[in-house]
């Protein structure tokens, strides 16, 4: 069982932190399961819009603290950014996985986190965040919750200007 920590707020370059340099690292690639079993892949949400990539727990409180914010993002920005969620949950719990997704009204995916993704990503608790660019660099990262603005300031870095 992957065992990880519920920290409250360690901003990184880029989200909350200072602003990460113009070229923004590719994001390691993964395949995982969805919450009905299928493969889903990194890329296949790559290209059109940049990707607020959660990675939480269900029974981390911090996680269901940054819930309604994460909702409330989506309400704002979910024609403009796809939101997508990696979850850990031993025994691979989609149940309950998915109770969290509709109590919160999170429409956007889920998927179920492995060590390797754990490892890939040098996730060091969750929740932690991470913006990333419509080709998939890495332009911002946080361990921890924070408020609605803080996520505002970073998605808008990688939205194009209107």
């Amino acid at each position: 069982l992957l065992a990880v920590l519920a920290l409250q707020g360690r901003p990184t370059p880029g989200l909350g932190g200072q602003p990460r340099s113009p070229a923004c690292p590719p994001a390691p690639p993964f395949t995982l399961l969805d919450l009905d079993g299928h493969s889903r892949s990194l890329t296949e949400f790559l290209g059109t819009r940049p990707i607020l990539l959660e990675f939480m727990s269900t029974n981390c409180p911090h996680c269901t603290k940054a819930a309604p914010v994460l909702r409330a993002l989506h309400a704002e920005y979910g024609e403009r950014v796809q939101f997508l969620t990696v979850v850990f949950e031993g025994g691979g719990r989609t149940d309950r996985v998915r109770a969290f997704a509709q109590r919160h009204q999170h429409p956007w995916p889920y998927l179920l986190g492995t060590d390797g993704v754990v490892q890939a990503y040098r996730l060091e608790g969750v929740p932690t965040f991470c913006i990333l660019s419509r080709t998939g660099g890495v332009c911002g990262m946080r361990v921890g919750t924070a408020p609605a603005e803080v996520f505002r300031k970073g998605l808008e870095m990688v939205l194009p200007s209107e």
